[in-house]
């Protein structure tokens, strides 16, 4: 029996799913203070934003352009919320239906503070003390309240990210273009 050979598009997603599945099930050592615990929240959450924007520019074609119309363009956020917007729109409508406050440079909604504050706010820095990440695997919801803190479910977070790896497979289903030149769109510039 002949397994069927993986394309590259193919490939490049199951290695997404494997490195946040990775990620997401690594603990700590044993020896150390909370060995058998989950340890790398904050990796997990970077990984699935980093393939959210990865995947974004695949759906945009390797665009969008450089420049806007006023010269300046937030390409990268554009990518991240297409992907968000055509893949995992749950958390789109989770994040609406909550009325998340105003993100800390004044934008609104969950793609921007999934991006601003726990995509860009941890690969640039640290966030700030009011957000948190954490686990709560028996909650099928993106946002949770944990202290008085804005909280991420990193479980429903890697979940969503799994559905939106499904629903990402049914647009290059409807478009060829997106899986013969997932490659060059990938790396797209």
């Amino acid at each position: 029996m002949t397994e069927a050979k993986e394309d590259a598009m193919e490939q490049r997603l199951r290695w997404m799913e494997e490195n946040v599945n990775g990620a997401y099930n690594a603990k700590h050592p044993e020896g150390h203070e909370r060995a058998e615990y989950h340890c790398t929240n904050s990796g997990t959450c970077i990984i699935v934003c980093c393939y959210i924007n990865a995947l974004g520019k695949v759906l945009l074609k390797g665009g969008p352009p450089k420049k806007g119309p006023s010269g300046y363009r937030r390409r990268d956020f554009e990518r991240f919320q297409t992907f968000l917007q055509c893949c995992m729109s749950d958390f789109l409508n989770e994040s609406d239906a909550m009325t998340l406050p105003p993100t800390p440079k004044r934008k609104s909604g969950g793609d921007e503070w999934l991006y601003e504050v726990f995509r860009c706010g941890f690969v640039h820095g640290y966030p700030g003390a009011n957000v948190a990440w954490g686990r709560n695997p028996g909650l099928n919801r993106y946002w949770f309240h944990n202290h008085g803190r804005l909280t991420l479910n990193i479980d429903e977070l890697v979940r969503g990210f799994h559905r939106g790896i499904v629903e990402f497979r049914g647009l290059v289903a409807a478009d060829a273009e997106l899986r013969s030149r997932f490659l060059e769109y990938i790396v797209a510039d």
